[in-house]
């Protein structure tokens, strides 16, 4: 039979031998460990944000998702009653609308009764980020991920990407990101255990139903699908193949066909997510989407923030003298590399090929709908809209990195974490 590189998933591969960690660093990794915890339960405290706001300041809280679930549970599609000031609503046949996905606010539903009292959006996105930890270490096991890189890598998403600012910072805008990526690793546990092509189809597809750009990482899912992990990344047989194939395509079809319900029965029209009947308050936003929601013109200024943009000198350019801590965020972005050195490693990632031409696929299909679209993220620390596809990238980025870490992996990961810290602290500021 034909044979691959095999993937060593489920624990059919020989486990790696875990190496020795110097008292050092793993003194190292319990206190970015720390520091990571701390911000994640001590940071929106800090802020005064808090976990709880009382009833009468909603206004002030930018949970666009607590009107929808509080109107979903009524049968109602609108967002009426939603503050004037909150952006990114919009205005059809005399009622209020959300452009943004709905199933962070069907999630939000059980929450409702705290969230009345004033429970924070994110109180319920620490939940979830909870599960995430759970569901991407069991992302990493299947694909042969162990020991001292597992925790390492672990670290690198959690503390070491924008993830971390985007969890201790309680907007609908972050919390569809943090769903999201629950619903995008839970797909990918499925699919890894090819067992479950229809429930890896069902929750990409709802996945898509909170952020609809990761549903463009399907071929990385596609992908998993042709060969049989369990038995050394042997290649199924082509019928066997398109089966697995149409039940992940039928799962996927779901949750799609009930996003394009909600949209009719909004806009009448199945395609219609709202976002083009936004009335942008920002002039650079205005202009940009003046060019087209999806446009080729959007994607130099896209590939320069998510790529190339650095930190800003403060407290200005035109500053006579910079002054302490003299460089600053640039609220509408920062490229990912600078964010996150530790990605470097994904131009590393080698074997096993399969998973790894699979993840790529997945990164440059997720990135494409976002590289055209008119906006880049504004306010945010780094690209956030690379969450889309950063659970790829740490894939890659752990298959990249030597099984024996290097002092230098871990320094990587240590400065990822210390400029997400600085980050987070700019963003908690900003909102």
């Amino acid at each position: 039979m034909n044979r691959v590189q095999a993937i060593p998933v489920l624990g059919n591969s020989a486990k790696e031998a875990a190496p020795g960690e110097s008292p050092l660093w793993n003194r190292v990794f319990v206190a970015l460990v720390a520091v990571v915890v701390t911000m994640l339960v001590a940071g929106p405290i800090v802020s005064g944000q808090g976990y709880v706001t009382p009833n009468t300041e909603h206004k002030l809280r930018k949970d666009h998702y607590f009107y929808l679930a509080r109107n979903l549970v009524r049968g109602d599609l609108t967002v009426d009653g939603i503050p004037s000031e909150y952006p990114d609503t919009l205005e059809w046949n005399g009622h209020k609308y959300l452009p943004l996905g709905p199933l962070p606010a069907v999630l939000l539903i059980p929450f409702l009764p705290l969230l009345e009292l004033g429970l924070n959006l994110v109180a319920v996105g620490l939940l979830f980020t909870l599960l995430n930890a759970w569901l991407l270490y069991k992302v990493l096991v299947q694909i042969g991920v162990r020991d001292t890189r597992l925790k390492w890598s672990l670290l690198l998403f959690f503390g070491g990407t924008v993830y971390l600012s985007t969890a201790v910072n309680g907007t609908s805008w972050f919390l569809a990101h943090i769903v999201t990526i629950t619903f995008l690793l839970l797909s990918a546990t499925m699919v890894l255990n090819t067992k479950y092509p229809l429930a890896a189809g069902v929750l990409l597809g709802l996945a898509g139903t909170s952020r609809f750009t990761v549903l463009f990482a399907l071929p990385f899912f596609v992908a998993m699908l042709l060969y049989r992990q369990d038995h050394e990344g042997e290649r199924v047989p082509t019928r066997e193949f398109a089966a697995r194939v149409g039940m992940l395509l039928l799962g996927v079809a779901g949750p799609v066909l009930l996003l394009a319900l909600y949209n009719y029965g909004r806009f009448g029209s199945p395609l219609d997510t709202g976002y083009s009947h936004v009335v942008l308050k920002d002039p650079v936003l205005a202009e940009a989407m003046n060019q087209g929601l999806f446009s080729l013109a959007h994607i130099p200024k896209n590939l320069f923030m998510m790529l190339l943009q650095g930190p800003l000198p403060f407290p200005g350019e035109n500053a006579p003298v910079l002054q302490f801590p003299y460089v600053r965020p640039s609220a509408w972005g920062m490229g990912i590399f600078f964010t996150s050195p530790a990605l470097l490693y994904i131009f590393r990632a080698r074997l096993p090929k399969s998973l790894v031409w699979a993840c790529w696929l997945a990164v440059v299909c997720v990135m494409l709908p976002i590289i055209t679209y008119y906006g880049v993220g504004w306010i945010q620390f780094g690209y956030r809209y690379a969450l889309d596809f950063t659970p790829f990238l740490v894939l890659l980025a752990a298959l990249g990195m030597p099984a024996a870490m290097s002092a230098r992996s871990r320094l990587l990961i240590a400065a990822s974490v210390m400029v997400n810290v600085w980050g987070s602290v700019f963003l908690m500021q900003s909102y």
